[in-house]
Formats: C-alpha cells, sequence, structure tokens
C-alpha cells in the first residue's frame, strides 16, 4: 500500500485548507448555529468558485474530474474547521451515486447545477445501517404516476442530514421484487414532506415522508449491490471528516496546555496530561490509516468492505475517546459552551452515530472475518 500522496492531491488539500481556514472564525459559527438554515452560504459559495465542489464532476459539466480519494482530503480541511455545509452528503452521498449509477440526462441535470454552487443533494442512509444484508424502509412502486420515470416512492426515510436545504435526495427504496436500489427524488415535487430537526451537532436534519413521490432510478452502470456501495463512500468520507475533527481538537488541546501554566509551569509538562494528550495523538494516527487504507482499497479495486468497517469503527471509538481527554484537560473552560472546543465534541458525538456506531461497525467487522473476507 501506498499512502504516499500525489501532488495533485497535496494542491487540491492546500486549496481547500485555505477556503476552510479563511471562513473558520468561531464567531461566525455562533452567528450560523443562531440562523434559520444552520447553512453557510458564503462558505458553499467559496468552495463553489475555489472549484472544490467540481472536483468530482466531470469536465464536461463544469468540473475537474477527480476521485474519492482526491474529494476525502476536503473533508478532512472540513473537520479541522467544522466548516457548516453540507459537503460529504452533496459530492459523496449525491454526486458519487450520480456518476457512477445516473443516466447523462440526469447527470446533465443536476452536476453542474452542484459543481456552480446552485444546488445542494443529500442522500437517505442513517437509519439503515441495522442489519445485514442492508435494508430500506422506504418503498418503490413503478407505473403508478406519470413522471419521475414513472416510479413513485412511499415511507418514510429518518434523519436524513440536510434535508431541509436538499434540492434533491438520493434515496435507497425497496421495489416489488424486494430488490434494494437507489433513486433521486427532487424535493420541490409534490409527495415529499420534511419534519426538521436538531441535531446534536446543532445542525439540522429532517424525516423525509415521501407519498407516491416521482423518483429516478439511478439505473446505469455496473451490475452489483450499488446500496453496499454507496455505504462504503459515506463511511469513507465520515471516517476521513472525522480523522479532521480530531486532529484539530487535539492541536487546539495541545495549544491550551503548553500555554496554560499552574506552580509557574505549563500544564502540558504534567505527566497526567502529556500522557493524555499523547493517547489522543496515538488514536488519531490511526484513524488517518485505517481511513487512507480503506480509502486505497476502494479506489484502487480491491477488497474494501472489511477495511471500511475498520475506518468507520476507529473514527467512532477512536474520536469519541479523543474529543472527551481533549475537553477534560481543557478543565473548566472545556464546559464553556462560549469557547469553541466544545464543537469538537458535538461533532464528534454525531458523526460517532452516523451510519452506524462503532459497536455496530465491529460485529459487522466480525461477521466478514468470519466469512473469509480480507482486512
Amino acid at each position: 500500500m501506498d499512502f504516499q500522496l500525489a501532488e495533485e492531491q497535496v494542491t487540491v488539500n492546500d486549496l481547500a485548507r485555505d477556503v476552510f481556514s479563511r471562513n473558520g472564525d468561531p464567531q461566525r459559527l455562533f452567528d450560523i448555529e443562531a440562523g434559520p438554515d444552520r447553512f453557510d452560504r458564503v462558505l458553499y459559495r467559496d468552495l463553489a468558485e475555489s472549484g472544490i465542489l467540481g472536483l468530482p464532476v466531470p469536465e464536461e459539466h463544469g468540473g475537474a474530474g477527480l476521485g474519492l480519494w482526491e474529494v476525502a482530503g476536503v473533508f478532512v480541511e472540513q473537520g479541522r474547521t467544522l466548516g457548516t455545509v453540507p459537503l460529504w452528503e452533496t459530492l459523496v452521498g449525491g454526486v458519487l451515486p450520480l456518476l457512477r449509477y445516473g443516466n447523462a440526462k440526469q447527470q446533465a441535470e443536476w452536476l453542474p447545477r452542484v459543481a456552480a454552487g446552485d444546488a445542494v443533494l443529500t442522500v437517505a442512509v442513517d437509519d439503515l445501517t441495522d442489519a445485514r444484508p442492508y435494508g430500506a424502509r422506504v418503498r418503490a412502486r413503478s407505473g403508478a404516476e406519470p413522471g419521475g420515470d414513472g416510479v413513485t416512492l412511499s415511507g418514510t426515510a429518518v434523519g436524513v442530514r440536510s434535508a431541509h436545504l436538499a434540492d434533491a435526495i438520493v434515496v435507497p427504496a425497496t421495489d416489488e421484487a424486494g430488490a434494494v436500489g437507489l433513486y433521486l427524488v427532487p424535493t420541490a415535487g409534490p409527495g415529499v414532506r420534511r419534519d426538521t430537526f436538531e441535531r446534536t451537532d446543532r445542525g439540522l436534519a429532517s424525516d423525509v415522508h415521501f407519498e407516491d413521490a416521482a423518483a429516478a432510478l439511478l439505473a446505469e452502470g455496473p451490475e452489483e449491490d450499488r446500496f453496499d456501495w454507496l455505504l462504503r463512500q459515506v463511511w469513507t468520507a465520515v471516517a476521513a471528516l472525522q480523522s479532521g475533527v480530531s486532529q484539530a481538537a487535539v492541536r487546539q488541546a495541545a495549544d491550551y496546555t503548553s500555554g496554560r501554566e499552574q506552580f509557574g509551569v505549563p500544564i502540558a509538562t504534567f505527566q497526567a496530561v502529556a500522557h493524555q494528550l499523547a493517547d489522543c495523538h496515538i488514536d488519531t494516527e490511526a484513524m488517518e490509516v485505517t481511513y487512507l487504507n480503506a480509502l486505497w482499497r476502494e479506489t484502487t479495486g480491491r477488497p474494501s468492505r472489511a477495511a471500511v468497517h475498520v475506518a468507520k469503527y476507529w473514527a467512532a471509538e477512536a474520536g469519541d475517546r479523543v474529543a472527551r481527554t481533549v475537553q477534560h484537560v481543557h478543565g473548566g473552560m472545556g464546559a464553556d459552551v462560549t469557547y469553541p472546543i466544545h464543537r469538537y465534541m458535538l461533532w464528534t458525538t454525531q458523526l460517532a452515530n452516523t451510519g452506524g456506531s462503532g459497536a455496530w461497525h465491529l460485529q459487522q467487522l466480525a461477521d466478514l472475518v468470519g466469512e473469509g473476507e480480507q482486512l
């Protein structure tokens, strides 16, 4: 395995770091959290103008035509500054399925809009990763109503991230034959209702109710378990995002404890503090290498199912340890909601349970190893 970044990937990461750092003022986060949408529109526009939203979009649709490897580095940078935009939801949950399974008409309709920053996409997967084989609670019916390729969806997708902003949602649904397919549902059409609520990380999600809502089946591309493929991309993206969150939290803790003094010396020199932060650093290194291994396997066509579960397990379990330790070494400042460090705990708590908990992924890993899956 070779995790050395190519020059192009380093350039993308540097560009993303610049865009997110310019928009990473903690006071702006307060203002965004106080708004009705919890959406940093200035940052989203900057991501579009810099070309980041178009990274996976083919050149003929206004993008750069790059892959998941380049996009994953952007999620790390987002995690470091807690950029409040639906980035993995749009690029991984929406664009990647359109690229792999959408037809030319579907791609031409949506991909240029995403690259220009004029559309937000999301995906309904948070409530579905509770069994193997995976199921879908929304039902698809063919030929029920005109429009949407003659397919309608009925049922409820629970906890869809940023659905209140989304122009379209990629929805896994079970058809009359019992097969799970991926469907693209425009949210402006009839039969789509969203009940929106606040998440742990102060973002918004929605329970999306479909009542004979017009949908388009994503029916092109390779014949494979498309839902399983989609989940692997989502889990890898979330692991990359958590890696950035944890790295930034440890960096802030190191800076804080180096400047905070007791008995005339920085508390970072106390063994009780130094050892805890050393453990946090080790955890972040493990998180990084496991998500890179999953990413490398997924993007090079190697067996990746077990590796992706390993990455998501480490993101959830180690991410939680890091967040709690970092908040602890901040002492009373860690409990102050006007001090930035608490947000890293909130984001970690949310991400740890996005797409399945650490314990759930560990169980899936055990089942796969028992079946002879390669790590």
